[in-house]
């Protein structure tokens, strides 16, 4: 029987799209997270740091991020580089842009020349931002700006990834004011006694 160039090509297609499949579901993406992912039930005047950290990259040579936050909650103290970039080659931090009026901190770091062979692979901690509170309530440390780049034949290309935002809350029980407790049992007193004679006026007439 000949062969059907119709069939063959189908084939070929679905050979094609199973590999890529297979492909796609082997790849772990790459993620920038926030960690740890939630801080809560600290005091204002308090400090506390997270960690920004990359997973499953592969040859990374510079990153950047702008992370954003809610002044009237938190405030940045300071943000240094984490070890990842630099347990392969010599880095250059870049300047740093703490802006508490505004709620956003901007960190990054690059590899200096001469570039290695070969960027990070793997896991680890790119920055530790040091927060200290400045009030009660519920703020995002969500990521506004967030760039990976590793270099192919001397070209910066952007690695793909995803984001894990990270949250801070602190928020006070609400305390009931005793005018307004008192406030509350007149009116229950009040719409009891209006219940009662009610009731009363009724049976009365009946």
């Amino acid at each position: 029987m000949k062969n059907n160039p119709k069939w063959l090509f189908i084939t070929i297609t679905i050979i094609i799209v199973c590999m890529a499949m297979t492909s796609i579901g082997r790849a772990s993406p790459t993620t920038i997270a926030v960690d740890p992912s939630e801080v809560k039930d600290l005091d204002p005047g308090q400090s506390f740091s997270v960690n920004i950290t990359v997973m499953d990259v592969t040859d990374l040579y510079a990153w950047s991020i702008n992370l954003t936050f809610d002044p009237d909650v938190l405030n940045v103290e300071n943000v240094t580089e984490g070890p990842f970039l630099k347990q392969v080659h010599n880095t250059l931090p870049l300047p740093p842009n703490i802006n508490n009026a505004a709620g956003f901190v901007f960190a990054g770091a690059i590899f200096m020349i001469p570039l290695p062979e070969n960027g990070a692979t793997g896991s680890g901690v790119l920055a530790t931002i040091v927060f200290t509170v400045k009030g009660s309530g519920v703020t995002n440390l969500r990521f506004e700006l967030h760039k990976l780049h590793t270099v192919i034949s001397f070209n910066q290309i952007l690695i793909p990834h995803t984001t894990t935002d990270g949250v801070f809350r602190n928020v006070a029980p609400t305390i009931l004011s005793l005018e307004f407790i008192v406030a509350i049992v007149a009116i229950v007193a009040i719409g009891g006694g209006i219940v009662v004679v009610l009731y009363k006026k009724r049976t009365a007439e009946t």
